[in-house]
């Protein structure tokens, strides 16, 4: 009974000290690196879901061929001719659309310098490196939003023209969201806790 007890006791100390224990000195920067990560992770994805949305809007706006054919004077029926690529769009919603991308890459880039600060603290190259590659796919959804703006701000919005930059923004951000997604993995990332 009593080697029972000291066993016990033992066991109640190992678990006391590895409750109490400290953490590592580079918790902090780790936890910090992680709230920027997917804070960056989320805007991104909200960037790439908002320029797939506005896609999906301006050629759901598009004629159909068939309809095309029939209206338009001295093509007979049932010859399909292409769109001339111009429509009337809602103004409110390509402003909209067109901010809201954006503002969603711009919350990106500065969850990512957040992101910078933290690794340079801790003097982690290959995050630096990781965080390079991200940006620069980044920066080229930047440039192509800003070609999207000024797709946007004609008397007419040319459809294809945006349908185009909103699959570039897209395709670069795909980039940047896996490149993001391997740097977290490599750092351990655990996923949310949830209620």
């Amino acid at each position: 009974m009593k080697s029972l007890a000291i066993v016990l006791l033992a066991i109640v100390a190992i678990g006391a000290d590895v409750a109490f224990a400290q953490p590592s000195a580079d918790a902090k920067a780790r936890g910090r690196f992680t709230f920027y990560g997917r804070g960056a992770r989320s805007a991104m994805r909200a960037a790439r879901e908002s320029a797939g949305s506005f896609r999906e809007y301006v050629y759901s706006t598009q004629p159909e061929p068939a309809r095309i054919a029939r209206t338009q004077p001295g093509v007979p029926d049932g010859v399909v001719s292409a769109p001339s690529g111009v429509v009337e769009v809602s103004p409110r919603i390509v402003q909209s659309a067109v901010d809201e991308i954006g503002e969603y890459i711009t919350k990106s880039e500065r969850h990512l310098g957040w992101m910078r600060r933290q690794a340079e603290a801790i003097q982690d190259g290959e995050s630096l490196a990781a965080l390079d590659t991200i940006g620069m796919h980044l920066a080229a959804a930047k440039r192509n939003h800003d070609v999207l703006c000024g797709c946007c701000l004609e008397d007419s919005v040319d459809s294809a023209a945006v349908v185009a930059c909103c699959q570039t923004i897209d395709e670069a951000l795909a980039e940047a969201i896996s490149e993001h997604d391997a740097l977290m993995r490599r750092l351990g990332e655990k996923p949310p806790i949830t209620k």
